[in-house]
């Protein structure tokens, strides 16, 4: 499964996504009392492809939801073309090849017809799939959260589902990121008000001591995301912006500024020993932390597997 959790590799992705995109004519919520309550706006739709967060807005006509094509790629090593002379779309997944056509539910698989339940649709020059037709021709889970107007399209994998199992505490960890995420906010949800380039974008993933089946998420230094694991998905509980001003965010210690805004149900960890991992791309090391409200009891580098960024922190009991 590819490592879709790095924020650098997500924003490099939409840089050149943009160049490349296939066109017709180319180839329940709690906020904190503490903190000042987000605008309700109505929520956009989107998608999130194996937890990638999809470049364009998804569509919805007539009930039916629809996800640009080329966004596909995630589910694989997909390669997508378009013959402008017989207006068809074609999808190579490595073992099989689609064509698919603009308004038309038949669909060839490896030259076979298909029937699709609802027809690909050009927006705006973009080719756009229904959603349940990715789980029809691509084999893929799919899911729609009305609150939060997300589609979730993913795959199981797994092995990674095995190491999430895994006695071994840092290959269970590493796992744990890599399962499906979903959003139970109840709205929609936080983004990062100020992103980083891609050289300085930062990801600290925080874990309770001992423990694989809970993680924090702070993404340059801007936004946090708490999830709770269960039956084999990451649950987004709770997301906080947080300031460059110095403040507290209720019992979490490990955050030394205020909130600007808050979804979901804010966590607790009094009492709770917890280890971050922080990945550096200069260094190719993992610096990791044992913490708790007293300060910092043991901190580390060192240089992971390969392709992953949680490590063996020997200090941990």
């Amino acid at each position: 499964m590819k490592d879709y959790n790095s924020v650098w590799q997500l924003k490099t992705w939409k840089m050149v996504l943009a160049a490349s995109i296939l066109t017709a004519g180319t180839a329940p919520a709690l906020l904190s009392s503490t903190v000042a309550e987000a605008a309700a706006t109505k929520p956009k739709p989107t998608a999130y492809i194996n937890n990638v967060q999809a470049q364009y807005d998804v569509v919805i006509r007539q009930g039916i939801t629809y996800v640009a094509l080329t966004e596909l790629q995630f589910l694989g090593n997909y390669t997508f073309g378009y013959n402008n002379k017989t207006k068809e779309i074609s999808i190579n997944t490595g073992s099989d090849k689609y064509v698919l056509t603009p308004n038309s539910k038949t669909m060839k698989k490896n030259g076979q017809n298909a029937t699709l339940s609802s027809a690909p649709i050009l927006v705006n020059g973009k080719a756009m799939l229904p959603l349940r037709a990715v789980g029809e021709a691509f084999g893929a889970k799919v899911q729609w959260n009305q609150k939060a107007k997300e589609a979730y399209i993913y795959t199981t994998d797994a092995t990674i589902v095995k190491e999430y199992n895994s006695s071994d505490l840092t290959v269970a960890r590493e796992a744990a990121l890599h399962l499906p995420r979903f959003s139970e906010l109840g709205q929609a949800r936080l983004d990062i008000r100020n992103p980083l380039g891609p050289v300085d974008s930062s990801i600290e993933y925080i874990f309770e001591q001992g423990k694989k089946d809970r993680f924090f998420v702070v993404e340059d230094n801007d936004l946090i995301s708490y999830y709770i694991l269960k039956n084999g998905s990451a649950l987004l509980q709770w997301q906080a912006n947080i300031s460059k001003s110095a403040g507290t965010i209720g019992d979490l210690f490990f955050i030394k500024t205020k909130a600007v805004a808050e979804a979901g149900t804010r966590p607790s960890v009094a009492g709770q020993t917890l280890v971050s991992f922080k990945y550096s791309r200069m260094l190719e090391e993992t610096s990791y932390e044992i913490m708790n409200k007293l300060g910092s009891i043991d901190t580390g580098s060192v240089t992971p597997e390969k392709g992953k960024i949680i490590v063996e922190v020997l200090g941990e009991k």
